[in-house]
């Protein structure tokens, strides 16, 4: 089933966008609009409605959050529909170029995307006719992943660093530090609508990332403490009181876990001691 919705908020439009083979899509992915500025593209399963739904804006610039296929789906047929300039990180750019492979639960839930030699590198600041945007790096979910922040309006697009107050799975190239760390810098701005790009939030962001930010350090804090006491990953998750959810793993091929989660707490920690 697919499934398109809509809504404004104050200039900003914004689109949701599911799909799932096996009855309603549970979870969508948005792109929005505002002043000119096209901000992700959506997946690739839902090209036909995305580009009939969006296809009507007025858009003269791109910008990518990041790499990951949720957002960079439909990259290329919205270059082509609006041909307009398209900006991102440079660490996006280079990932673009031959984008990582993806499990197949990904590929069932959102679809695939091709390499995009088509991007511009935008630092410090991307501007419209009626605002200006801080581009914020915001690392841990994808390395090249960043933050658009209109401090005058109080907006904070901010891509998957919320999505929920906790989460149940990482993939595996996640850092929970970076995350953590990224959070921390986004809450030192003045914001309080989060743009996010699964689960918007129209009101109370900060409040929101404060929730996160929580779950996520006690996380972190308590994974260490067995970590540095001799725990193995798996005896780690047993110790927690966690549980896999294993239909997630095996349709991903453990590219998403609960496990995952723990190894990163893990990796981040060896990492300081180096």
């Amino acid at each position: 089933m697919k499934k398109t919705k809509t809504f404004k908020y104050e200039e900003v439009e914004g689109f949701a966008f599911g799909s799932w083979p096996f009855g309603q899509p549970k979870l969508f992915s948005h792109v929005y609009f505002v002043d000119g500025l096209l901000l992700d593209t959506g997946h690739r399963n839902m090209r036909k409605d995305i580009l009939a739904t969006l296809g009507r804006l007025e858009v003269n610039q791109i910008f990518i959050s990041h790499h990951h296929e949720d957002h960079t789906g439909n990259l290329q047929a919205l270059q082509q529909h609006f041909k307009c300039p398209t900006y991102s990180s440079a660490a996006c750019i280079e990932l673009m170029k031959a984008p990582p492979r993806i499990s197949f639960a990904q590929w069932l839930t959102w679809g695939n995307r091709g390499a995009n030699f088509q991007l511009e590198e935008k630092e410090g600041r991307v501007v419209t006719t009626n605002y200006q945007f801080d581009i914020i790096p915001i690392p841990g979910h994808a390395i090249d992943m960043v933050a658009l922040h209109e401090a005058e309006k109080g907006w904070l697009f901010s891509a998957d660093l919320w999505v929920y107050k906790y989460i149940r799975y990482f993939m595996r190239a996640e850092s929970m530090y970076q995350q953590i760390e990224s959070i921390k810098r986004v809450l030192q701005l003045d914001f309080d609508v989060l743009f996010c790009s699964h689960n918007p939030q129209l009101s109370g962001g900060k409040q929101k990332l404060r929730e996160k930010l929580q779950f996520l350090e006690d996380f972190y804090g308590r994974a260490a403490d067995f970590y540095h006491k001799g725990y193995s990953p798996a005896a780690i998750l047993k110790a927690m009181g966690l549980k896999e959810d294993i239909g997630i793993q095996l349709l991903s091929t453990g590219e998403l876990s609960t496990i995952n989660m723990v190894r990163s707490v893990v990796r981040d920690e060896k990492s300081k001691m180096d």
